[in-house]
């Protein structure tokens, strides 16, 4: 058995925060550039440009990317023979250094304790979404994911009939894309979770929703579809900001998990672009 303590995990995360409320990701980075290079609309340019530049200034001047600064998600896969060594729940250790960084670091804070009646903000943008789950790796793999209240909002869950095909996904994500994705940001990266259940589809949809740009499904079927679903949402028109263009979407990534022969449950995430991740590694010392 390897301990690694508890502090260590607090203290990644917090690094986790900053940077992934400071710097938007490089594969993210470049594929605005890409989209920048082909886009032949001068003002969806223009804005994929500004874009550009406001991740610059963030990373430079240490400012938030968006000032809705996101619900937090913190993902925990635990390696195998480890051991977490310390005093105190993990779960509150965690939310306590997110209302920390948060304020410490003037991040604004978003989120209400009661859903219906009082509606009064906690004051820490707790609690995190936590999800801890285990693996086969010899080491802690943390993952923080910022997800503003635009894109949260874009988030669909459907139960369609087993006979569904993929004409009718992409025909479903395309009027999603048509009617919401505007509310979003656009050029957004479309998650899509296909399988499991009501619940497992969307924790998918919001993996996809944050896979790196760079790593395409690895069976070719799905992998075909992601970039049938992306084409397809880039002819729309409707571009950056909803002021037209070709980059509407700048990737669409899925996950798929099996389900029960009666059901196909598929979620839909519009992620906007300044999705914002950072992740690490914790090995045992």
């Amino acid at each position: 058995m390897k301990s690694i303590k508890i502090t260590t995990i607090t203290e990644e995360v917090k690094k986790l925060l900053i940077k992934a409320n400071f710097n938007l990701p490089l594969d993210i980075i470049e594929a605005v550039k890409n989209a920048a290079g082909e886009e032949k609309n001068c003002r969806a340019r223009e804005i994929l440009e500004l874009i550009l530049e406001n991740a610059e200034i963030a990373r430079e001047q240490k400012l938030p990317l968006c000032q809705d600064c996101g619900l937090v998600y913190i993902d925990a896969g635990i390696g195998r023979d480890i051991c977490i060594e310390g005093n105190g729940s993990l779960n509150d250790l965690l939310n306590q250094t997110v209302a920390e960084t948060y304020n410490s670091n003037y991040l604004r804070k978003s989120v209400v304790s009661d859903p219906l009646y009082e509606r009064k903000n906690t004051s820490g943008n707790i609690p995190a979404i936590i999800h801890t789950y285990f693996t086969q790796d010899s080491y802690i793999h943390l993952k923080v994911c910022l997800k503003g209240g635009g894109s949260e909002n874009c988030s669909y869950l459907y139960m369609l009939n087993p006979s569904t095909g993929e004409d009718d996904i992409v025909s479903l994500i395309l009027d999603e894309v048509k009617k919401n994705v505007t509310k979003s940001c656009p050029p957004v990266i479309i998650g899509v979770g296909i399988g499991g259940s009501s619940s497992e589809v969307t924790r998918l949809a919001r993996i996809a929703s944050f896979r790196n740009l760079n790593d395409r499904n690895p069976d070719n079927r799905y992998r075909r579809l992601e970039e049938r679903i992306l084409n397809e949402v880039n002819k729309t028109g409707i571009g950056p900001q909803g002021l037209g263009g070709r980059t509407t979407a700048l990737a669409c990534n899925i996950e798929y998990a099996p389900c029960h022969i009666a059901s196909l449950p598929l979620a839909v995430f519009f992620g906007c672009h300044s999705t914002r991740r950072a992740d690490s590694k914790i090995s045992p010392p």
